[in-house]
């Protein structure tokens, strides 16, 4: 499962390729960075919301296979009033947009990923977005976390505060997903793997001697990830991603 750390990380990633892909996106995005962000943390704000479960804000239903197919279309379908993305305010566009740079990184890796993906549904999608070099899931889950762990591009680190001024539209748990994002804020310009699996709003990481013994033997279990793999990871989720904000725009 992606990370906080790495959905904002993707978010950025994504954001710079919108630049070529679609430009006038792009610019609603680069303008209202913080709301994007706050879009690429809004559906794991369910955590704070008393009776919510996770579908609730994801859509997908993880023990339904069948139902894993056009997750984000089914996402947009029910907000209409929310399309088209071109016809959105600015800042109501770099939202949902964040939102679904986290629900594609999330569907790409736990479900089209899955060995349980239905074969049929797997011959309709693009080969591009089953890379052989993630075929393994233990590479996968190396790649997410080399995610999680790179370098947040120094344009797009935010502060907490500028988290707390952005905008959230209308219709989503604005206090929640500011709890979520202003909580992951503080990661984004670390470079140590550790000090950065410590930030989290949603459950308390121990900072002990003991967790860190138990932290590096679970590191060793599985080789980090090549260069390769990350950026197989980045370009077949980005292309996922895309396709569902290209036909929202």
């Amino acid at each position: 499962m992606p990370s906080l750390r790495a959905h904002m990380r993707f978010a950025a990633h994504f954001a710079d390729r919108l630049r070529e892909a679609l430009p006038d996106a792009s610019r609603a995005v680069d303008a209202h960075w913080g709301s994007a962000l706050l879009g690429s943390q809004a559906p794991d704000a369910w955590y704070f919301i008393p009776g919510a479960k996770r579908p609730d804000m994801h859509v997908v239903d993880r023990d339904d296979p069948l139902s894993w197919e056009g997750v984000l279309e089914r996402w947009l379908d029910q907000r209409p009033e929310l399309s088209s993305g071109c016809e959105q305010p600015p800042g109501t566009a770099a939202f949902v947009i964040g939102c679904l740079t986290h629900l594609g990184l999330d569907i790409w890796a736990e479900q089209y990923q899955h060995a349980d993906f239905p074969t049929e549904a797997r011959q309709r999608a693009p080969a591009a977005w089953f890379p052989a070099a993630l075929a393994d899931p233990k590479r996968l889950q190396a790649a997410l976390r080399a995610l999680t762990e790179a370098p947040m591009p120094p344009r797009r680190i935010v502060s907490p505060a500028d988290l707390e001024r952005a905008t959230v539209p209308a219709g989503f748990p604005e206090t929640e997903i500011k709890r979520v994002a202003v909580g992951i804020a503080p990661g984004l310009p670390l470079d140590d793997a550790w000090t950065i699996s410590r930030i989290n709003p949603i459950r308390h990481m121990p900072d002990t001697p003991e967790e860190r013994a138990k932290w590096e033997q679970q590191r060793k279990a599985n080789a980090p990830a090549t260069a390769n793999e990350l950026q197989a990871l980045l370009d077949a989720a980005t292309d996922f991603a895309l396709a569902s904000v290209r036909r929202w725009w």
